[in-house]
């Protein structure tokens, strides 16, 4: 079967270019569409008893009730706070747009909880919408958090805390990792594979495969979840992994094709004939690591939770695209087409074909 394959790619690199690289674009084009989602109760299985203690809650509560967005008010210039002022203030408070009402916290039944020196004052503030949607995220983060400031009393300073103020942290560091992480993996990956293949065009080919790879893997889970699924999303930690997993596993599966390929090219052989040769003996290697990583990752499909559940998918499904397309197929062809560029900067020294035959000296 690989034979066949390999002949084929041989005889047409360009169709096979075309297809294969077409596919991982159409497939990528999902990643437009994504969104990540924080809510870690809609991982949960519906049947749980959690699961059902929060739905009933909601069914006579705002969803927010479920964990109330804390907001702390503390003196600055020495002076205890005023219970008139902060009444006022938890009034300011419950009228922006998105908060479903403010919970007497004082045990008097005022607005605010004042700790026994009066410095600090509690107020919890219930959202219409879940803790953990994005929207909830949104209007902590903006107009709620500049409001608790603009409209602090004179002399404080207000800090707001609570489930959704955390995951506004945890979003903030989630998109300054993606922004290092991706470029200084990619970039170490690229020079690992520079120094190996002292090339510099190679590398960057095997990187622009592996990160196309990526995001076709990446928007066919947004399609799968996102679209037949009805999820709000993907979960907000499965980019940073699938691009690791992916990453490094497409990059290995490369390795063992290039590697053949810049071994055929040693040998003078035809860029065409030598992809045809690297998929018929370095195909069914790749393919069967491929098949069995793939298969060990999707059983994490079984797991019942959304987390799980979408990173065995994603993952199965980047080994398989990483694999099968992208190695066997796309790799091959477009090293094909470029031929001996493909090596540039390097000149490589071809070995001749065939060993010549030595004659044998005759001893004594």
């Amino acid at each position: 079967m690989f034979k066949r394959f390999g002949r084929f790619t041989a005889r047409r690199p360009a169709l096979v270019a075309l297809i294969s690289g077409g596919l991982m674009v159409a497939l990528a084009l999902g990643t437009l569409g994504m969104k990540v989602d924080y809510d870690a109760f809609s991982q949960l299985p519906k049947d749980t008893e959690s699961a059902r203690a929060v739905k009933d809650l909601q069914a006579g509560f705002p969803a927010g009730a479920l964990s109330p967005t804390t907001v702390y008010v503390r003196s600055t210039d020495g002076t205890p706070l005023d219970p008139a002022e902060l009444e006022a203030y938890a009034g300011k408070l419950a009228k922006v747009g998105g908060v479903g009402s403010v919970l007497p916290a004082g045990a008097d039944g005022s607005l605010a909880l004042l700790s026994p020196d009066k410095s600090v004052a509690q107020i919890n503030v219930v959202l219409k919408d879940p803790p953990y949607a994005k929207s909830a995220l949104d209007l902590v983060d903006g107009q709620l958090r500049d409001t608790a400031h603009a409209e602090a009393p004179a002399g404080t300073t207000t800090l707001l805390g609570g489930v959704s103020a955390s995951y506004t942290d945890i979003r903030d560091a989630n998109s300054r990792d993606l922004s290092v992480i991706f470029p200084v993996a990619g970039g170490l990956i690229a020079v690992i594979l520079a120094l190996l293949l002292r090339s510099l065009l190679a590398p960057l080919v095997l990187m622009l495969a592996v990160v196309l790879s990526f995001f076709s893997t990446t928007g066919a889970t947004v399609l799968v979840f996102q679209g037949a699924a009805g999820h709000a999303g993907v979960t907000f930690s499965l980019p940073i992994m699938l691009y690791l997993f992916v990453v490094a596993i497409g990059t290995d599966y490369n390795i063992l094709m290039i590697a053949r390929l810049r071994e055929e090219a040693e040998r003078g052989t035809d860029p065409r004939e030598a992809a045809d040769l690297a998929i018929e003996h370095g195909g069914p290697s790749v393919a069967a690591a491929g098949l069995i990583l793939a298969g060990t990752f999707s059983s994490l499909m079984l797991a019942g939770m959304a987390l799980l559940t979408e990173m065995g998918f994603s993952v199965a499904t980047g080994i398989v695209i990483s694999a099968f397309v992208m190695s066997i197929f796309l790799v091959p062809s477009v090293t094909a087409l470029l031929g001996e560029r493909a090596w540039w900067p390097r000149k490589l020294k071809t070995k001749p074909a065939a060993a010549e035959e030595k004659q044998l000296e005759t001893v004594g």
